[in-house]
């Protein structure tokens, strides 16, 4: 996304009557004429990223890999988790308990600074977050019943053709011949990286694609909600967006409880793997906010060579529980596929410089 020349100002009232077609031709605007936005609170875009090339671009693409890297050691921390209480659903009821304190804090510490407008439209895209983030979650348990663990987690690579079919079919953004591209390699890097073949069943499919649905859909709404945001601190705006989103998913999905007997040591357990996957999504937010929907995901597939290299650290220091061994043919095949992520990023790149 190239750097904004500072000559446009996109400015949205949000009123309550706003239809779909008005916020998806506000998504569009903001997207092709990128605002003039602060990264921090009285620094402008320009002085307070000079170590990023001149280019909000890079900060989208550093605060990506943050993202992406923060997200690989949730996953470390998930495993344990499983490893010991052997239920994957328990971990996602007991983290969003704990990130809806982060939330809370999180809005403590930004209100001061930035408004959140809570009128009709912001609403109904934090409720179609909290629905698509609640929605994509049962279906991802669903699909996992039908697909092994391993080939669920690469075929969810697949969410960044489902990103780009939205962004040209509804959206009405153009995408250009580079862009394709980076995107299939992505794609293909993703799915290859732990991909073991075999056929899937009807159902598995159905709730792969129901999941891929639910999370790009997540995607585009809460970049949304950042755009929408008044406040020029794009920093600012990631984080309190993100502070309103988890607060509110948190207070939802503790209506579990209802149903599940409290227990403490889930609850600790839960902890570290909230602590980076929140800290993960507040970075992700914010590199959506910066550099779109589209190359932040492909940015992310990146979180397959991160996940890589840990998995050889901790086979490395003995950890063989938290990464299963696997063949050398393995290994080779998950080289070169991170070698076809680093292409796909590059791709975008340049892609991205040329419009």
């Amino acid at each position: 996304m190239p750097a904004s020349d500072g000559a446009h100002v996109f400015s949205y009232s949000g009123e309550a009557d706003a239809t779909s077609a008005d916020l998806l031709l506000y998504y569009n605007e903001c997207r092709m004429q990128v605002p003039v936005r602060k990264l921090a609170h009285g620094v402008n875009d320009k002085k307070f990223i000079h170590a990023f090339g001149e280019s909000i671009m890079w900060f989208g693409v550093t605060a990506g890999f943050v993202s992406a890297l923060l997200q690989s050691t949730s996953y470390l921390f998930s495993r344990r988790f499983v490893l010991k209480h052997r239920n994957p659903g328990l971990l996602v009821v007991y983290s969003q308990l704990v990130m809806f304190g982060f939330g809370l804090l999180t809005l403590a510490a930004t209100l001061p600074f930035v408004r959140v407008p809570l009128n009709g439209t912001f609403c109904m895209l934090l409720a179609v977050f909290v629905a698509a983030s609640c929605s994509g979650y049962f279906c991802f348990f669903q699909a996992l019943r039908e697909i092994e663990a391993s080939r669920l987690s690469s075929l969810l690579g697949l969410k960044i053709v489902v990103l780009a079919a939205i962004t040209v079919a509804i959206l009405h953004q153009p995408l250009n011949g580079l862009q394709y591209l980076a995107i299939g390699c992505s794609a293909v890097a993703a799915v290859g990286m732990n991909f073991s073949g075999g056929a899937l069943s009807p159902r598995g499919c159905l709730f792969l694609l129901l999941t891929l649905l639910t999370y790009a859909t997540a995607d585009f709404v809460e970049t949304a909600m950042i755009l929408m945001m008044p406040g020029e601190s794009l920093l600012l705006n990631s984080v309190a967006v993100t502070g309103v989103a988890f607060s509110v998913l948190g207070c939802v999905s503790s209506l579990a409880f209802v149903r599940l007997k409290w227990n403490r040591s889930c609850f600790i357990d839960a902890i570290p793997y909230a602590a980076a996957w929140y800290l993960a999504m507040l970075f992700l937010f914010t590199s959506f906010g910066a550099i779109g929907v589209l190359f932040g995901n492909i940015i992310q597939a990146g979180r397959g060579l991160i996940s890589v290299l840990l998995g050889l650290l901790l086979l490395r220091f003995g950890f063989a529980g938290l990464e299963p061994r696997v063949g050398a043919r393995a290994w080779t095949r998950r080289a070169v596929m991170a070698v076809l992520m680093l292409i796909a990023m590059a791709l975008y790149s340049c892609a991205g410089r040329q419009r």
